[in-house]
């Protein structure tokens, strides 16, 4: 499997080390509170499961709660768990290097006219820093030691360099005549 698949196995038995959860549960949990670790798509994410019920990593028991329909809740077998602390184990002591999709479009920068490449790049700047202040008032939410906080203060760093990457690359090409 590859590191994003191991990464998203990874995910989605942690969650539901912290609790048994629906599909629909763990969809909201990863759009709506997850969304600054992964890009995890529902429909990944329930081929994914239901991968990991067939290997016996997770159990699905159907569930009614009043006149809803029934739904099928997930919940992490003792397999499940050891793949779990597994993954865990081995991604924790690792590097990861991500490739950054625009970085096919950077190869080909000098394709685009000189003054619509600082554009383009400064534009991409008033994104990430708006990303970056969205970063910042998700950390104020957390605690010191929260482990959602180290992860939010790491893609800080990350906005932080890209933002200086971005302010070197346009004054070069500012300087070079652009």
């Amino acid at each position: 499997m590859s590191h994003d698949g191991d990464s998203h196995e990874l995910l989605l038995l942690g969650l539901l080390t912290w609790e048994s959860m629906h599909g629909y549960r763990l969809h909201e949990f990863l759009e709506h509170r997850l969304h600054f670790v992964t890009n995890l798509k529902r429909a990944t994410a329930y081929r994914l499961l239901e991968t990991l019920r067939r290997r016996g990593l997770v159990d699905g028991e159907t569930e009614r709660e009043g006149r809803r329909p029934e739904r099928l809740v997930y919940r992490l077998t003792s397999d499940g768990r050891k793949r779990f602390e597994t993954l865990l184990r081995a991604q924790i002591s690792q590097s990861h290097s991500a490739v950054d999709p625009s970085n096919v479009a950077l190869l080909f920068l000098d394709a685009l006219p000189p003054a619509e490449r600082v554009v383009g790049l400064s534009e991409r700047r008033r994104h990430v820093e708006d990303d970056r202040q969205s970063l910042d008032a998700l950390i104020q939410a957390h605690p010191a030691s929260s482990p959602a906080r180290l992860v939010l203060e790491r893609e800080l760093i990350h906005h932080d360099a890209e933002m200086q990457w971005l302010d070197r690359a346009i004054a070069t090409l500012g300087e070079a005549g652009c």
